[in-house]
């Protein structure tokens, strides 16, 4: 063996000593992995609820351990001293936040979670109907762990465009921004197995939450106005049509949006127009390949998307949350318009009007 080969053999042998384990190796048999947080109350009396699985070939079997303190980290303290092991965030998917909680701060609630470095930044945030903490008393219906039921859920509705992605460091983001407003999603129980359901988007002014929602349907319109189109959209209307009442429902198969901001001394005005070319899913009156029904069904769609738009536009200036983002694009395009710190003011007041041109491109297997 040469001189050369001895030396690299002793300093593998030595460097092997250094390679013992990790510093901060975390073994999962001394910790509760909590999955999902639920927060009650305000800063100064706060009430944390914290769910981790209680049986290895069970995961929808789970224990929620509560704490109480003056901030998150003390009522997490108190907490962590009613269990046997060491909670850990690391594979946290979802913080569900009482609606009275988010009025004052939600940013408050959440920095124990941006200060850890062991806080997945892609978890979930929700806020929910009433107390926090009966959103995770659903044991008995539930098909999957816990933490998983509540990401797949919100993901779901991500999917089908109803709200933005969305996460702690999105939430994060948008709650520090001067142009875009957060909204998240909100979530109400079932009144006959108390499971959870969506409600809407909850609209947000800076930190706090004004305790306005957005529908599902007015959700989906500020989701396709301030982002994008996710991987479907869905839509289904009762039309009062020649004394009968006929079902539609179709799909938004794209959704094109042009916008120009006018202005006419101190008022501003938004115009949106917009392309929806759709798919229909349902409509028994039929004869879709006769162009006068079409255009009769086209123009119907036109008037009651054009409607729902007006009514989330209305209810998001009365909240003075801008969640479509309006205020992005004036300070970067216009930035004669913009007024450092009195954007909200202005918001509040423009007129907003929508021109939605639709099209039925296909209509399904039968005429």
């Amino acid at each position: 063996m040469f001189p050369s080969q001895k030396k690299i053999i002793v300093f593998l042998l030595i460097s092997s000593l250094f390679l013992s384990g990790c510093w901060d190796q975390r073994m999962y048999k001394d910790l509760s992995v909590i999955s999902v947080v639920g927060i009650d109350g305000h800063v100064g009396d706060i009430r944390g609820h914290y769910a981790y699985p209680s049986s290895n070939s069970d995961p929808t079997k789970y224990i929620v351990l509560e704490g109480i303190g003056k901030t998150m980290r003390e009522s997490r303290i108190d907490a962590n001293k009613k269990t046997e092991q060491t909670m850990d965030v690391a594979e946290l998917t979802t913080i569900l936040v009482n609606e009275e909680s988010a009025k004052k701060d939600l940013y408050a609630l959440m920095d124990v979670y941006y200060r850890s470095a062991q806080s997945p930044m892609n978890a979930k945030v929700v806020i929910t109907k009433g107390s926090a903490k009966k959103f995770l008393e659903i044991k008995d219906t539930m098909s999957k762990e816990i933490g998983e039921y509540y990401f797949d859920l919100i993901t779901a509705f991500e999917d089908a465009t109803i709200y933005p992605k969305t996460n702690l460091e999105i939430a994060a983001n948008l709650m520090f921004s001067e142009g875009r407003d957060l909204g998240l999603p909100y979530l109400n129980t079932s009144e006959d197995k108390g499971l959870p359901e969506g409600e809407g988007m909850a609209l947000f002014n800076g930190k706090k939450y004004t305790g306005e929602h957005l529908t599902l349907r007015e959700s989906i319109f500020a989701t396709l106005l301030g982002y994008r189109k996710a991987n479907f959209v869905e839509l289904a209307y009762m039309w009062d049509k020649d004394d009968k009442k006929a079902q539609v429902a179709f799909n938004i198969i794209n959704f094109k949006k042009k916008k120009k901001v006018l202005k006419d001394g101190n008022n501003i005005k938004i115009q949106y127009e917009i392309d929806m070319p759709v798919f229909i899913t349902e409509y028994p009156p039929d004869h879709l390949d006769r162009k006068n029904v079409r255009q009769q069904l086209e123009k119907f769609i036109k008037g009651r998307v054009e409607k729902d738009i007006a009514r989330m536009f209305k209810k998001s200036q009365d909240a003075s949350s801008d969640v479509v983002g309006i205020g992005e694009d004036i300070r970067a395009y216009h930035p004669q318009l913009w007024r450092e710190g009195k954007w909200k003011g202005i918001y509040k007041d423009i007129k907003i009007e929508t021109k939605v041109n639709v099209n039925v491109v296909r209509s399904g297997s039968t005429r």
